[in-house]
């Protein structure tokens, strides 16, 4: 029952990173830790999210914006160094809580200030949404919404925005996980989980790409905005 269960998430989060970019962490992490350890679930994140968002990257690598990613990606190398020493070095319920009342802030500002504030490209923002994103990406894999807010903001393109997002993932992720393996985190009894999550994950990345491309960016928008909506309900009745 554990594995059907990691399997139906991944789907669930694949499906709605793949129609909006993002959100795969939110639900991985919202939901996994009810019937695994949130340390077990934070890494299996990171491994079945990896191949997600190298295949995504990769369908869209003509249009990434490299200018745009990488002040944003060098950042979050750093600070996702001290994400992953934060995370296990807290207590579990700790952790949940620090989740919790981050994805409420960011649902907050999502719904109500996101179209209000209005983001410059550049070095300066590049390299203040990537520590933030970087630093919450490896305490709780929860790294996509500060450059998600950053991207939406200064791309006018989906696949553009969608390419590029996926880039920072794909190195961000890269990078966590390797922080585990050398940390000695990662063991082989993790193995039959992520193989039930990169199962769920591919069937719900198949069917989010095959919406994704009948979406127009305004669209991308209100599915992302939709999403974090329900998420921070979700938290708050929870």
């Amino acid at each position: 029952m554990t594995f059907v269960l990691t399997a139906f998430v991944a789907i669930a989060g694949s499906f709605i990173q793949s129609c909006s970019g993002f959100g795969y962490a939110i639900i991985c992490m919202a939901l996994w830790p009810l019937f695994m350890p949130f340390y077990t679930a934070s890494i299996l994140e990171a491994i079945a999210a990896f191949f997600m968002v190298v295949y995504i990257a990769v369908k869209f690598r003509k249009a990434i914006d490299w200018k745009l990613l990488l002040p944003a990606v060098l950042m979050a190398a750093v600070t996702s160094f001290l994400g992953v020493n934060t995370l296990m070095a807290l207590d579990e319920a700790v952790l949940s809580k620090i989740m919790g009342t981050v994805l409420l802030v960011l649902a907050v500002y999502f719904i109500f200030f996101m179209n209000k504030v209005h983001m410059r490209a550049g070095i300066i923002s590049g390299l203040a949404a990537g520590a933030v994103s970087g630093f919450c990406g490896g305490l709780f894999n929860i790294g996509g919404p500060p450059m998600v807010a950053y991207f939406l903001s200064v791309t006018k393109d989906k696949e553009k925005y969608n390419a590029t997002l996926q880039m920072f993932f794909t190195v961000n992720t890269a990078c966590i996980f390797l922080i585990h393996v050398f940390q000695g985190h990662v063991s082989a009894s993790m193995v039959p989980l992520i193989a039930a999550a990169l199962a769920g994950t591919a069937a719900g990345t198949a069917a989010g790409m095959a919406v994704f491309r009948k979406l127009t960016m305004e669209g991308i928008r209100k599915a992302v905005y939709i999403f974090m909506v329900c998420a921070g309900m979700y938290l708050l009745l929870s």
